[in-house]
């Protein structure tokens, strides 16, 4: 053979044994991993993967979770039980143990939970509908105080499944963090460990089906002002018509909220639709009793005229004087 035969031969052996040593990259399981895998004596490090969501009723606050927990802690704290932990925004539905390890080497114990919990959090609704909501899984141990007990965030392996998504709301950040909690009735300081997860509606679907029926009533009424001043009948049925229209909405807008005692946002963009129906609806009136009364043709087309710019200018005023 010649030196350029056996120089291929060599070059595709040599190519052969490197792919050979080169690690395949192993598939993803089905446990996420664990960020911090130690904790000193009294700490135990939590941590959180979120991988299911359902049930969500934005309105009451309440949904269904599903997901992994890790507890690492010191094998040789035998004041510390797993199982002590509790959920203080709910409870748990079903909760299955995936693995209970203790490593020889550094004496740390290890024990993974799939646990499914209905969950509940206090909506908020100032910016309704555009507010945002927080999903919480808050947990504490049900008898170790901070004397005996400190939650540890495992932030780096906490996270939520990429796969999980919730209809019509946009996942915006999720923190696991932790902080002691204090019940002033019995002196005593828990350490709390709380995941959040932020989620925001879709502003531009939800901006879409909030502002154009506003948007429509108020054009329709406002077609009035194109009318004759002897086109009352029409006039009126026109902004009656739209203020109707606009009250049913708004209506079907919060039934399904509690009594709330402050104006929400859809309040606000309400009262301001209110204003312009109502100013069109003064104008028409104004041109009636001139039309019928004062028989002053020029009065009546200032009114129209100005009356348009100022019921225009109305909502804008309005909505502004509401969020001062």
């Amino acid at each position: 053979m010649s030196t350029g035969m056996y120089r291929l031969l060599a070059l595709i052996v040599v190519a052969a044994l490197a792919m050979a040593l080169v690690p395949v990259n192993a598939q993803s399981q089905e446990m996420p991993h664990a960020g911090t895998r130690q904790a000193a004596p009294g700490q135990v490090v939590v941590g959180i993967y979120v991988v299911g969501f359902g049930n969500f009723d934005a309105n009451k606050g309440t949904y269904t979770i599903d997901f992994y927990m890790w507890l690492i802690w010191d094998a040789s704290d035998l004041n510390f039980t797993a199982l002590g932990y509790e959920f203080m925004n709910g409870r748990a539905s079903s909760t299955t143990k995936i693995s209970d390890e203790t490593d020889p080497a550094t004496n740390t114990r290890e024990v993974w939970y799939r646990i499914q919990a209905s969950l509940y959090n206090e909506p908020q609704f100032k910016s309704y509908p555009f507010n945002e909501f927080e999903i919480v899984i808050q947990i504490e141990d049900s008898k170790l105080t901070t004397d005996d007990l400190i939650y540890v965030p495992d932030t780096e392996g906490s996270t939520i499944d990429e796969s999980m998504n919730i209809p019509g709301w946009q996942i915006k950040n999720q923190e696991l963090a932790v902080t002691d909690n204090v019940y002033e009735n019995w002196d005593e300081t828990y350490s709390r460990a709380t995941y959040r997860i932020s989620v925001g509606r879709a502003i531009g679907t939800t901006a879409l089906k909030t502002l154009l029926p506003p948007i429509i009533f108020c054009i329709v009424s406002g077609l009035s002002f194109a009318f004759r001043p002897d086109k009352i009948a029409n006039r009126i049925g026109f902004g009656t018509s739209m203020l109707i229209s606009a009250v049913m909405f708004h209506i079907s807008q919060t039934s399904s909220l509690p009594p709330m005692p402050m104006l929400m946002t859809i309040d606000k963009i309400m009262i301001a639709t209110y204003s312009f129906l109502a100013a069109s609806l003064l104008v028409t009136t104004v041109m009636y009793i001139d039309e019928e009364y004062w028989k002053d043709r020029d009065y009546t087309k200032q009114v129209n005229y100005y009356g348009a710019i100022i019921a225009i200018a109305l909502p804008f005023i309005v909505y502004t004087a509401l969020n001062l």
